[in-house]
C-alpha cells in the first residue's frame, strides 16, 4: 500500500510538471494515455467509453424535468469527487440564476458528505445564460483548474451547436474537463464527447439505519458516445470510497400482497365464519 501511495504521488507531481511546461509554452496539454481518462472502474462502462470519461473533453448531463435536476447535479458532483482522487487542482462551478432558483445553492457540508471537498470548489453565480457560457469558455482555457461544471436551465438560444463546438475545443486544448448540466432539457445536437440523461432511482443499500437514508442511485442513459456504443445503467455512489458500482435491482417501496398483520389483530384476509342475523331495531 505504501509503495502504491508513493507511485500515485509521483504520477501527480509528473502530471503537474507537464501541465506547467505546457502552460508556459502555450501548447495543448497531452496527458499519458492512462491518465487521459477518468474511469468508472466498471469494466462494461469503461469499455464502451474507450477507457472512461475523457479528461480533456466536454460532457453533457441533462434532466428531463425540473424535479429530476438534482439527479443530474448529483451525478456531476460524483464525477468531480472521483476526479479529485487523481487531480488536486480546484474545480469551478458556474450556476445561472434560473437554475439556482429551481435547484438551490450548493451546500458545503453536504458536498463534503457526498465525497467532494468543498474547499476545492470555486463557485461563480451568473445572472443569465450568456454570462454562464462566457465564464464556462474562459474557465476551460485555465490549466490551473481540474474541471469546470456549469448548470444551465432549459434551451437558451446562446447554447447552439457552434457554442458547444467552441466549448469542446477549449477543453481539448487545455486538458480541463468540462461538465455541462442542463436542467429540464430535452436532447439537443451538440459537440459533447458524451451525453447522459440522469434520473433518480430508489436507493438499493441502506447505510444509515437510524434515518433510513441510502446511498444515491441514478438511472443513467448514455445517449451520445463519440466512441460509438450507448446504453442504460443503474449506478450507485459510495461517497466514502468515492466510487461507482452497479446498483442492485430496485425493490418496491411498498408491497400490498401478503401484508403482515399485527399480532394483536385478526387477519382480515381469513375466511369469514358463520353469519348471524339480528332483528332490525324497531
Amino acid at each position: 500500500m505504501a509503495a502504491r501511495a508513493h507511485v500515485l504521488m509521483a504520477e501527480k507531481s509528473y502530471a503537474r510538471l507537464r501541465r506547467r511546461i505546457a502552460e508556459i509554452e502555450g501548447k495543448p496539454v497531452s496527458l499519458p494515455k492512462r491518465q487521459a481518462f477518468l474511469p468508472f472502474d466498471i469494466k462494461h462502462i469503461d469499455r464502451l467509453l474507450g477507457g472512461g470519461l475523457r479528461r480533456d473533453g466536454l460532457h453533457e448531463i441533462r434532466s428531463e424535468t425540473t424535479r429530476d435536476s438534482y439527479a443530474a447535479t448529483g451525478f456531476a458532483i460524483a464525477i468531480l469527487a472521483r476526479l479529485a482522487t487523481l487531480d488536486d487542482r480546484p474545480f469551478l462551478l458556474v450556476i445561472e440564476a434560473g437554475g439556482l432558483r429551481e435547484a438551490g445553492h450548493p451546500y458545503g457540508p453536504g458536498l463534503d458528505r457526498f465525497g467532494l471537498n468543498s474547499r476545492q470548489l470555486v463557485i461563480v453565480r451568473t445572472r443569465r445564460p450568456s454570462e454562464s457560457l462566457w465564464v464556462f469558455e474562459e474557465a476551460l482555457r485555465c490549466r490551473g483548474l481540474a474541471a469546470v461544471l456549469t448548470e444551465i436551465r432549459g434551451h437558451p438560444r446562446q447554447l447552439d451547436l457552434t457554442a458547444s463546438r467552441r466549448l469542446a475545443l477549449r477543453a481539448r486544448e487545455s486538458g480541463v474537463m468540462g461538465l455541462l448540466v442542463r436542467q429540464a432539457s430535452a436532447a439537443a445536437p451538440g459537440a459533447a464527447a458524451t451525453r447522459w440523461h440522469a434520473s433518480p432511482r430508489p436507493a438499493s443499500t441502506i447505510d444509515d439505519f437510524a434515518s433510513g437514508i441510502g446511498q444515491p442511485v441514478w438511472r443513467l442513459v448514455l445517449e451520445r458516445n463519440r466512441n460509438g456504443p450507448i446504453g442504460t445503467f443503474d449506478l450507485e455512489w459510495n461517497h466514502g470510497n468515492r466510487a461507482f458500482a452497479l446498483a442492485e435491482p430496485a425493490r418496491p417501496a411498498l408491497s400490498f400482497s401478503g401484508a403482515s398483520v399485527f399480532g394483536d389483530r385478526s387477519n382480515p384476509s381469513a375466511e369469514p365464519g358463520s353469519l348471524v342475523a339480528f332483528r332490525r331495531a324497531s
